[in-house]
């Protein structure tokens, strides 16, 4: 008993002082934020320039925030109201005990237009987030000028389904000592630098600023564990094929032309929405934005 008493508070002291450690350089609070009270939690957001509003959407993932798209929001905010947000559970914004679905995240998407922007407004958003757009445009398409995705995910993987496994994945990540150890091995610093790498296609435009920014934002908050059980037990994934059929509004896929499956995403979307556009960059994999943002800007301005 004393054995095992002590183990579980070493492991206790030893998760409190890895978050401690990992927020203390507080780079995610170097600007001012904005935020938006929702009934789920509050969202931190920025707002920068004047003309027509884009919504800027980072990618799901517990290490993401807005600080994705610090190359092109000064950029874009010369000829447009800039609205960059922390996603609920990401950066800024609150990260409460929830189960996060597909269903939460449209729906903040429609509200945050309605209630913030107040006009249809141009969203772009990266990787896995642009499911959640899809399902806000179907909801309410009078609320979206354009729809930009940026490497956005296989439309196969809303197939996927939290099985038996999956949800006892998720009950012990839900317990306090041993979930929270598990989920700062999931984000240890390494395993942030290897996962996000991955997805470059230049591995030194990744910079250690960046990681540095990565690992705050997979520490902050109430319970960000809670996100991570959702997205690796597949509760936010959803089949938007019929969705995507169904819209009128402009639709246009970013790709790097390195990202190897990026050929194949976007057929696979234009196949179920032949109105797609698409568009690709050289010098860059998952993160055209980015490893190439003079090129992503310079094509951008033709849809906006």
């Amino acid at each position: 008993m004393v054995i095992s008493s002590s183990t579980l508070i070493g492991v206790s002291l030893l998760n409190k002082i890895t978050n401690i450690h990992a927020v203390s350089k507080n780079l995610l609070e170097k600007e001012k934020t904005k935020e938006f009270e929702w009934r789920f939690g509050n969202i931190k957001y920025r707002k920068k320039g004047h003309g027509n509003p884009i919504l800027l959407l980072h990618s799901l993932e517990v290490t993401s925030s807005s600080e994705e798209w610090f190359k092109i929001t000064d950029r874009l905010a010369k000829s447009h109201t800039v609205y960059s947000i922390d996603l609920l559970g990401c950066g800024l914004s609150e990260k409460p005990f929830m189960t996060y679905t597909n269903h939460i995240f449209s729906q903040l998407i429609n509200e945050f237009i309605k209630s913030v922007i107040g006009k249809r407004t141009t969203v772009i958003a990266s990787g896995n987030s642009s499911s959640f757009v899809i399902s806000a445009c179907d909801n309410d398409s009078t609320l979206f000028e354009k729809i930009i995705l940026v490497s956005p995910e296989k439309l196969s993987d809303g197939y996927l389904r939290p099985g038996k496994r999956a949800r006892s994945y998720k009950a012990i990540l839900s317990t306090s000592i041993l979930g929270n150890l598990l989920y700062n091995i999931a984000v240890l610093r390494l395993n942030i630098k290897y996962n996000i790498r991955s997805g470059f296609y230049k591995k030194e435009k990744f910079t250690n600023d960046m990681l540095d920014k990565y690992y705050e934002a997979a520490h902050r908050g109430l319970s960000p564990k809670s996100l991570y059980s959702s997205l690796v037990c597949f509760y936010t994934k959803k089949n938007i094929k019929f969705e995507l059929s169904q819209i009128d509004n402009s639709i246009i896929i970013f790709e790097g032309k390195y990202n190897n499956e990026g050929l194949k995403i976007m057929r696979e979307y234009a196949k179920i929405n032949p109105a797609i556009e698409t568009v690709i960059i050289d010098g860059s994999n998952q993160y055209p934005h980015i490893e190439n943002e003079k090129e992503f800007l310079e094509a951008l301005s033709i849809y906006l």
